[in-house]
């Protein structure tokens, strides 16, 4: 079989990509296409190594890994170690997830188009058939992502902690699945506030509504953001800022997770915090 090397960048490019979409989603972890565009095209390049002589076992399993935490590392360089290292295991298994469906579709013709070699697979297969069997392997995926959520209990007592410098506040918090903002640039989910909550980190300079115009993306305050929002009963701009952390506490069982979000301020005053529960599922 002969292989093409234009062939292999652009069907890896093209796979890789929805791997790591795929990845982002079960942990609901916001990815920028550019970031996935770069690290897609990490992992093509490593599967050049397919034109090489047959390598032993062990350097093909330190080229492998590498490879994969090259990848992990710069889609998902936004997040602390512990988090990559949960990300990276939810990359391997939806990397053998989508080479199982692409195996099982190539042996549709008995393998003929197939060629196993240095630990990297090349399918000689339509645009058709590729793009079928990527997309169904990423639909499987996010339906099982659903289920997952849909089948978390959230309901309970929580707080937010939110650090501005050096300042730290704590808020009273709900889950509200009906709470889908997010920020249109970053993908960070929005947690919803009341004004009067977060103005200790702000000594009460928080921007007024009357000043924030249609189309702008920063009002005047490094780190703020104008979201536009919409509910049953209203709709305008929420101005939300980027704190320098935020922290969900479960005050049931004492667990606290890190979570990179926004933090919008509300023109009612809300007596909870509002956040959706994606942020904090496993």
């Amino acid at each position: 079989m002969y292989i093409y090397a234009d062939i292999l960048i652009i069907t890896n490019l093209y796979a890789n990509f929805f791997l790591i979409k795929a990845t982002a989603r079960l942990t609901h972890s916001p990815i920028r296409n550019g970031k996935c565009v770069f690290a897609a095209l990490i992992g093509s390049v490593f599967s050049l190594i397919i034109l090489l002589p047959e390598l032993n076992a062990l350097a093909l399993l330190a080229v492998r890994i590498l490879s994969a935490v090259m990848m992990v590392i710069t889609a998902f360089s936004t997040q602390r170690r512990q988090e990559l290292y949960r990300t990276g295991l939810i990359f391997f298994f939806v990397s053998f997830l989508f080479a199982g469906v692409e195996y099982a579709f190539s042996l549709l013709d008995n393998g003929k188009h197939m060629l196993w070699f240095n630990s990297v697979l090349y399918v000689n297969i339509s645009l058709i058939t590729l793009v079928i069997s990527t997309a169904a392997s990423y639909v499987v995926l996010c339906l099982f992502r659903r289920f997952l959520d849909v089948n978390n209990l959230f309901d309970g007592d929580y707080t937010i902690i939110i650090m501005n410098g050096s300042r730290q506040i704590s808020i009273k918090a709900i889950c509200d699945s009906g709470n889908n903002l997010t920020d249109s640039f970053s993908g960070k989910p929005v947690i919803v506030c009341g004004r009067s909550s977060v103005s200790p980190l702000f000594e009460g300079k928080i921007p007024a509504y009357a000043s924030i115009s249609a189309g702008t993306e920063t009002i005047g305050i490094k780190g703020w953001r104008i979201i536009p929002f919409s509910t049953i009963d209203s709709s305008g701009l929420m101005p939300s800022f980027l704190p320098t952390g935020v922290y969900i506490k479960n005050n049931e069982n004492g667990k606290i997770k890190y979570v990179e979000a926004y933090i919008g301020i509300s023109e009612r005053e809300i007596e909870h915090a509002i956040f959706n529960p994606k942020i904090i599922s496993d």
